[in-house]
């Protein structure tokens, strides 16, 4: 079809978006964990690392143009690994999808629909996730297109609100934590910028692919941005100590927070429906890349049957979890798995390229 070709703005938007989700929440009180004070600190140390990792997947996507990773990884290790690490690709994807639209139904069940079975929310954010995929990967990146300002500015405006009782002595003293912390409680803020992997298999889907170095750095620079100002603010705002208490500091802060003039008695109500943006956003593109993924080992002429294939099992992992301490443990697994299909992987198949002269 003619759908499947994204613009620089859009993979742009869709990166950022595909970044932001479970960050947005859990974020603070990691930071605040590793570092206290100086928990900003870890943000951009993790950003820059970030960075660095997706200058590898720009690499290859450069040196392989018009190809996906399971094309390019065949003509680097043969056929058969190509398809190893395509399942784990498929594997992870789907975990990656399971776990935020968890974290959507477990935040929703907290903050707004207490009485309403999980299942349920389950359910009906996943039929819509697969009703806007199955159009195709332009249409994915449009919705994330036009969301991404209704989504951002109301985040700012609100959390802007915090500012008029902040206390900024919560980020003193500076340059306090030990640098075996600061090196370990970076290397887990990297964590959350999982998604970035999603170009893995959108690379050759980009119109300008001579750009995605620039469509890295902007994306991997705006969401660091994002979230340093989400970190400074739940912590001037709430506390480091009471961040590190809290589950979810990051929508915990907005039910303190009081619109000017009253014009909104309930902020967490807004916040919510910004937060079913993002989430929805994210599970599009992890959903979608995951099926793409499916449909380009099989090599088959038709990519949506793989999203109906994938449906029982993402529901299954989602629905899984007992309880909030189990979702964190999933949590930590995905992270983990993005780091080694979005960085170590990456970095084996780009030296081996070289040194075999592939490209």
């Amino acid at each position: 079809t003619n759908n499947d070709l994204i613009t620089v703005p859009q993979a742009v938007v869709l990166m950022i978006m595909t970044i932001l989700e479970i960050g947005l929440l859990i974020l603070p009180r990691e930071v605040a964990v590793y570092a206290g004070s100086d928990g900003w600190i870890l943000v951009i140390i993790g950003g820059l690392l970030a960075l660095a990792g997706s200058l590898v997947l720009s690499t290859l996507i450069r040196r392989f143009p018009g190809d996906t990773f399971i094309e390019y990884s065949e003509k680097v290790v043969g056929k058969f690994l190509s398809i190893v690490l395509g399942i784990s690709l498929v594997i992870y994807f789907t975990f990656a999808t399971a776990i935020v639209i968890r974290t959507f139904a477990e935040v929703t069940n907290a903050f707004m629909l207490q009485n309403t079975p999980r299942e349920f929310i389950i359910i009906t954010q996943m039929l819509l996730t697969v009703y806007i995929i199955r159009h195709g990967i332009e249409p994915t990146a449009r919705i994330a297109e036009i969301l991404f300002p209704i989504l951002i500015v109301p985040i700012f405006a609100m959390y802007l609100n915090a500012l008029p009782k902040a206390d900024f002595t919560e980020l003193l003293p500076v340059f306090n934590t030990p640098i075996k912390s600061l090196a370990m409680g970076s290397l887990n803020t990297m964590f959350s910028f999982f998604g970035i992997e999603i170009l893995l298999m959108l690379g050759p889907y980009l119109k300008r692919p001579d750009k995605i170095y620039w469509i890295m750095f902007v994306s991997v620079g705006v969401a660091t941005l994002i979230y340093l100002f989400v970190v400074i603010i739940t912590f001037v705002g709430i506390g480091v100590q009471n961040t590190k208490l809290l589950i979810w500091p990051g929508m915990t802060i907005i039910r303190m927070i009081t619109a000017p003039g009253k014009v909104f008695e309930r902020l967490d109500a807004l916040a919510m429906a910004l937060w079913t943006i993002a989430s929805f956003t994210s599970s599009n593109s992890l959903y979608l890349t995951g099926a793409i993924t499916f449909f380009h080992i099989t090599k088959a002429r038709e990519f949506k049957f793989f999203i109906t294939i994938m449906f029982p099992w993402i529901y299954f992992i989602a629905s899984l979890p007992p309880n909030i301490v189990a979702i964190e443990r999933l949590i930590y697994l995905v992270k983990l798995g993005s780091i080694s299909v979005g960085v170590i992987i990456p970095i084996i198949i780009l030296l081996l390229s070289i040194i075999l002269k592939k490209k």
